[in-house]
């Protein structure tokens, strides 16, 4: 079962970077179909051992974990990911493309906000209602609107009026 969590990400021009996951940070309370009973439960990444292996593979930067949403991938080279003492780090450059432009308008607006990801469970361990990952199979990163893990805020450096107006027109009258 892939399972999605959130953080949040800084935009800079035609980049968004910051941290995809936190280390040994709580989640807010995480309610999954099939797991702990489906009761809600806290979740923690437990260190870079959690995702060295997926960062050898191709990871996609989606928007809202949707496959149709694709933005860029590692293998493409516009997304660097690396892990340090705080978490996963990442770097997106932003591609000249209706979607990317998309992402930045939405961005500006505060409807994307946040960072998710998506992974399969390959070792985690258990107490009460807390659950540490200790061990997955990283697939994705994502732009999300509303995140499980509420670490940090967004910063805004660019505010592009005029792009802002384009998106509320599309969503207004979609084509």
């Amino acid at each position: 079962m892939l399972e999605t969590r959130s953080t949040t990400f800084e935009r800079d021009g035609n980049r968004i970077g910051g941290y995809a996951m936190v280390w040994d940070a709580p989640s807010r309370p995480i309610t999954v179909a099939g797991l702990n009973g489906s009761r809600p439960f806290v979740e923690r990444v437990a260190g870079p051992q959690a995702v060295q292996a997926s960062l050898e593979q191709n990871i996609a930067v989606l928007v809202q974990h949707d496959k149709r949403e694709l933005v860029a991938n590692t293998k493409s080279g516009l997304v660097q990911l690396r892990t340090d003492s705080k978490g996963l780090a990442f770097e997106v450059t932003l591609p000249d493309t209706q979607r990317a432009r998309d992402v930045r308008a939405m961005v500006d607006a505060g409807i994307l906000t946040e960072m998710s990801f998506g992974f399969y469970t390959q070792e985690d361990k258990w107490s009460g209602n807390e659950r540490t990952l200790h061990k997955i199979d990283l697939r994705e990163i994502s732009i999300v609107s509303d995140a499980a893990y509420p670490q940090g805020g967004v910063s805004l450096r660019n505010h592009d009026a005029t792009a802002i107006a384009r998106l509320r027109l599309r969503l207004r009258y979609p084509t």
